[in-house]
C-alpha cells in the first residue's frame, strides 16, 4: 500500500496595489509597516512609488475623522493568491490606511 503525498501548490500572481495613507509624520512607517506585511507573507516586491501628498476627489469618510488630503502609494508585487486574505486583513485594521486596492496585472 502506498502512501498518498499531496503537495501544496503555490499560485503566484502579479498584483499592483494602490493605497491612499493618512497625512502626517507617520505615513512613510506606513509604508514601511505594509512592506513588513508583505515581506512576511513573502511577497517579492519588484516596484516601489514615492509617497505623493494629493487632494483627494471627494471626502473620505473613515472612524468618524475626514479626509480631504492623503499620501498615494503604490506597490507592485508578486505573491501567492492565498496570501491576499490575510494582507488585506492586515490592511483593513491599520488606522493609518485610509483606502486600498488590489488588482490583478496581466
Amino acid at each position: 500500500m502506498q502512501a498518498i503525498v499531496h503537495k501544496e501548490v503555490k499560485m503566484v500572481k502579479k498584483y499592483e496595489i494602490a493605497f491612499l495613507i493618512k497625512e502626517g509624520e507617520g505615513a512613510k512607517s506606513t509604508a514601511e509597516r505594509i512592506k513588513e506585511y508583505l515581506t512576511k507573507l513573502k511577497a517579492d516586491i519588484q516596484k516601489e512609488s514615492e509617497l505623493e501628498n494629493r487632494q483627494l476627489a471627494y471626502p473620505i469618510h473613515k472612524s468618524r475623522e475626514e479626509f480631504k488630503r492623503a499620501y498615494y502609494y503604490f506597490l507592485n508585487v508578486e505573491m501567492d493568491t492565498k496570501s491576499i486574505p490575510e494582507f488585506e486583513r492586515n490592511i483593513k485594521y491599520d488606522e493609518d490606511v485610509i483606502r486600498h486596492m488590489i488588482l490583478v496585472e496581466d
